[in-house]
């Protein structure tokens, strides 16, 4: 702010001069001992300049030849990097295209093979896959075609298709290893995976090695897909049990069924009820309970009873009368 009074007051000084030169009037002392630290400051911002443009002349006229060809050498390596770069980068490029139009031109689907699955033939399969021959190998969406599978032909569990270069599609099916099933009130029966997937509706027998579902009711099955049921507050239990018999691969169990969230069960070889409680822990609990099983079939392979396993070492039979 107080150079900025100054720089006004030179301005009236000149303006003054203008009007009163011709008398020789001279500004008063204070006006002229601005302008002379004006002036001074002014030399000395030209005199510094003057000194930076010869430092930096003499620095460069100082430097050794050797030391001049280290900068063009350096330079020179520069360039020929950033030459070699473009060029890994086009021939990138150029490679990345051609195999693009390899795989469109040439990867044409001439054959699909099905692998898996006993339930349906061949023909069947192809009948549903979304996948064609004489199509691009890589223009079709591999996760859609195995979902397409799992709901129209609802036996199948899972489905994995492969890309085989040049020209192969591989499809391998599989089926759920058991599957379990429902009686509704007309003595019919519905089958469902361990996904609750509908597997088929109204069958008149049960499934050959099936595992019974019990106290649950089906509200509404499609086949396909998910079934719903009249009460799923214990689906989630369901689900839980269905999880055990898998996980520990207990082939003599033939029913589950859950009450409620303090009462599940198991049936064992239809003969003993393997009771566990709550759904916390099951796999323990049940594991115990086939181990004490194993030692009552020593003594009685026959018994039938109640097998109480509801944690910890809290394990019983009760034979049936």
């Amino acid at each position: 702010m107080k150079n900025s009074g100054r720089n006004e007051e030179y301005n009236e000084l000149n303006s003054l001069n203008d009007e009163l030169g011709s008398f020789g009037l001279e500004p008063p002392k204070r006006y002229r001992t601005q302008q002379t630290e004006d002036v001074g400051r002014e030399k000395k911002t030209k005199q510094s300049s003057k000194r930076t443009r010869s430092d930096n002349h003499n620095d460069a006229s100082n430097m050794t030849s050797a030391q001049k060809n280290a900068i063009h050498k350096k330079k020179r390596r520069l360039k020929k990097k950033v030459r070699i770069a473009f060029g890994i980068t086009g021939l990138c490029l150029a490679l990345i295209v051609a195999a693009v139009v390899c795989l469109v031109v040439f990867c044409k689907i001439e054959t699909i093979t099905v692998s898996g699955g006993e339930k349906y033939t061949q023909e069947q399969v192809l009948a549903v896959l979304p996948v064609e021959k004489g199509k691009n190998l890589f223009f079709f969406d591999s996760e859609s075609a195995e979902n397409k599978l799992c709901e129209n032909l609802p036996y199948i569990y899972s489905v994995d298709i492969k890309r085989k270069l040049p020209s192969t599609v591989e499809v391998n099916i599989s089926q759920a290893d058991r599957l379990y099933y429902i009686q509704n009130s007309e003595s019919l029966y519905t089958y469902i995976d361990d996904t609750f997937k509908t597997v088929e509706v109204n069958a008149v027998d049960p499934p050959e090695n099936g595992i019974e579902i019990k106290k649950i009711a089906v509200s509404q099955s499609v086949l396909g897909q998910k079934a719903e049921f009249t009460d799923e507050n214990i689906v989630d239990n369901v689900e839980k049990l269905m999880a055990v018999v898998n996980n520990l691969k207990l082939d003599e169990v033939t029913a589950i069924y859950s009450e409620s969230n303090l009462s599940n069960y198991l049936v064992y070889e239809n003969r003993i009820i393997i009771k566990i409680g709550e759904i916390n822990d099951a796999e323990n609990k049940v594991y115990s309970a086939l181990t004490a099983i194993e030692k009552l079939n020593e003594v009685n392979p026959q018994a039938e009873g109640t097998m109480t396993s509801i944690g910890g070492k809290q394990v019983y039979f009760t034979e049936q009368k």
